[in-house]
């Protein structure tokens, strides 16, 4: 008898289950299955993330993009592919996936920072010019709103270490006062202007003073390890073809000659070469002060979370 009472409650409860179940409305158990399994696959890339497991994390984030195309948060993943490639140290790919991102279909802050992440990758691959259009492009884009005044302190930092002062100037006056970026700018500023103009040697000179005496053009150009071998070969072979012709060794003069002809007409191209090598050195020194001097932090997935950049992402 007892038995029986238990098991009537049990058979009404499960009549009703039943019945709920039939009422619900088409599909609502599967979309219930499929955000549980697209919130599973995004926590888990984002925790993959922040573990610094790079490449797996891509991969889930992947999965996540195909599986869910029309989740609200399927830009996020995608830039968190970005982020993660840069990560890994694979600016490269980084900076393809970036490129490859429609930014003009997609109004979301996500797709701000992909157009942002092209300039700044090639700034930090020392492509200046490069970066210098991708730039321009995201204020185009762009006009206001989040990362439009870093972007334009990055502009001008790209023309100065480019070697285009004016240019990088003008981007930096733009600049609004009250930024945070503000007072790097004015020593940037002060910094273009109180450089002195650095020394320029000219290939015309150091290819002259070559053809006048061997060597000489190295010299100019700052290079008295290669002035004192083309000197020394130069003299060795007149030497030695001298000395030929001067024992009726014709022959063997006109080929130590032809030799010698060939090293005097190289030293006079390599003496302008060195010339050149010179003058970038002297411009990649300078460089390399300013961007370890003023370069911004890069944007990293913990910089992006900061409130003072005003971008409203959601990881």
């Amino acid at each position: 008898m007892q038995r029986t009472s238990l098991t009537y409650p049990l058979r009404v409860l499960c009549l009703l289950v039943g019945v709920f179940w039939a009422a619900s409305p088409p599909g609502t158990a599967r979309a219930q299955q499929d955000a549980g399994t697209a919130e599973s696959v995004y926590a888990s890339g984002l925790h993959l993330f922040r573990l610094g497991d790079y490449y797996r994390a891509i991969t889930e984030f992947k999965r996540f993009a195909l599986l869910f195309p029309h989740d609200a948060r399927r830009p996020a993943s995608q830039l968190l592919i970005g982020l993660a490639l840069q990560e890994d140290k694979a600016s490269d790919d980084a900076l393809t996936h970036f490129e490859h991102w429609s930014v003009s279909d997609d109004p979301t802050d996500a797709t701000r920072v992909a157009a942002f992440k092209r300039g700044e990758l090639r700034f930090l691959q020392g492509r200046y010019r490069q970066a210098v259009s991708s730039f321009q492009g995201f204020l185009e884009m762009y006009p206001e709103g989040p990362l439009v005044s870093h972007t334009q302190y990055l502009l001008g930092l790209s023309w100065a270490l480019d070697g285009q002062f004016a240019p990088a100037q003008q981007a930096l006056e733009t600049l609004p006062g009250r930024d945070p970026l503000a007072p790097r700018a004015l020593a940037l500023q002060t910094e273009l202007r109180m450089a002195p103009p650095a020394p320029v040697k000219s290939p015309q000179v150091a290819g002259i003073l070559s053809g006048i005496l061997p060597g000489a053009g190295h010299l100019y150009a700052g290079k008295p390890l290669q002035a004192l071998t083309a000197f020394a070969l130069n003299g060795a072979f007149l030497a030695g073809a001298a000395y030929a012709i001067h024992e009726k060794l014709n022959v063997t003069g006109a080929i130590l000659l032809f030799f010698e002809t060939g090293w005097y007409l190289g030293g006079i191209s390599s003496a302008r070469d060195a010339a050149r090598e010179a003058n970038r050195q002297q411009q990649r020194a300078f460089a390399e002060h300013l961007k370890a001097t003023y370069a911004p932090p890069v944007l990293t997935f913990q910089v992006l979370q900061t409130p003072g950049l005003g971008l409203r992402l959601t990881f």
